[in-house]
């Protein structure tokens, strides 16, 4: 699903309505479909990074109607077509409106919004405007979200003729030996760091997040005594890092009591208190602090002693995602009712 307006110029050329869009922000780029790239259709984007204003940005075509087209709608030869996509942000279509309106200014003619008709401009009140924090928050689960439905999809169709080689022995004394052996026990422990990372990007970005955008958590930034050296302040000069960027590596979300730490006084949230409750995962119902406690031990001794857990099967890495997603799942719900944000997960 998509948005699009299309304005019928009166007076405009090719390399004026060129010019009208870089002057704009938009850039050159090329469409997905290859026969779609030719001389008579050229393809610029516009995509804002600050503060997350874009999530799909704008489209824009400047292309060359036929004689029959011209005539029929009493327009020039090359005209403006523009589209951004259903999911894109209210800054995405209020950037449309805005060029539509410009071009027209300096262009003249009719437009048509295959939504609203001719004429009309859309109407922003259809469209909720998120803040950069909920945005950012957004993006951020829903990533997290993203890459665990990766691993359980790839997990899912794995299969090793070994593994149920080994699985169907009788004798549990054989079974015991050579299931040391087992390739599959080896992938599903080294897998554990994954759902550790998960964690932590999760975490970590959540609190930049907030950090950077929610008052009462930057005016605690002042009180942060931490030592920045000329390195770190070269990066943050040259935007390859920040100050929330540093502020959140000077803590390890990696490990719960530091991330309850950093929640608990710049946050105002107890993480502890929020993964107490208790989920059904598998049939079973946990407590996922414990649960999750399981996966960080369980990464620790594997990352930093090779130590393997033979025990663990495939089932159970599907219920340790199955905690992480309740651990995301929870912290997001706890956002939405505490800091009352408008939080969207795709």
């Amino acid at each position: 699903m998509s948005l699009e307006i299309t304005l019928y110029t009166k007076s405009s050329t090719k390399s004026s309505l060129i010019k009208f869009l870089i002057g704009e922000g938009f850039q050159k780029t090329k469409h997905f479909l290859e026969e779609m790239n030719t001389s008579d259709q050229l393809h610029y984007m516009w995509y804002s990074l600050n503060d997350y204003e874009s999530v799909s940005g704008v489209e824009a075509t400047v292309y060359k109607l036929s004689a029959e087209e011209r005539k029929q709608n009493k327009c020039a030869e090359w005209i403006l077509h523009t589209r951004t996509r259903s999911v894109g942000s209210y800054e995405d279509k209020q950037k449309q409106n805005l060029i539509i309106k410009k071009a027209r200014q300096q262009f003249e003619g009719t437009f048509y919004n295959d939504w609203y008709g001719t004429n009309k401009y859309t109407n922003l009140k259809d469209y909720k405007k998120f803040s950069p924090l909920e945005k950012g928050i957004s993006i951020v689960a829903s990533n997290s979200l993203e890459k665990l439905d990766q691993i359980n999809n790839c997990l899912n169709s794995y299969k090793n003729e070994l593994t149920e080689s080994i699985f169907n022995i009788p004798n549990q004394n054989i079974k015991s030996l050579f299931v040391t052996k087992d390739p599959s026990i080896i992938l599903y422990n080294s897998l554990m760091p994954f759902l550790v990372s998960v964690l932590e990007y999760f975490f970590g970005q959540c609190f930049v997040h907030f950090i950077k955008y929610e008052e009462n958590s930057k005016i605690l930034l002042v009180e942060e005594k931490i030592k920045i050296g000329v390195p770190e302040v070269l990066q943050i000069l040259e935007q390859k890092s920040s100050l929330e960027q540093i502020i959140m590596e000077s803590y390890n979300f990696q490990n719960l009591e530091s991330i309850n730490k950093a929640y608990k006084k710049y946050i105002g949230i107890d993480v502890f208190a929020i993964l107490s409750k208790k989920k059904k995962v598998n049939n079973k119902v946990f407590r996922i602090l414990l649960k999750l406690q399981e996966i960080l031990q369980a990464r620790h001794k594997f990352v930093h002693e090779l130590d393997i857990n033979y025990d663990l099967t495939k089932q159970d890495y599907f219920n340790y995602i199955t905690t992480v997603e309740n651990v995301i799942k929870l912290t997001v719900e706890s956002f939405i009712k505490t800091k009352k944000l408008n939080i969207t997960i795709d």
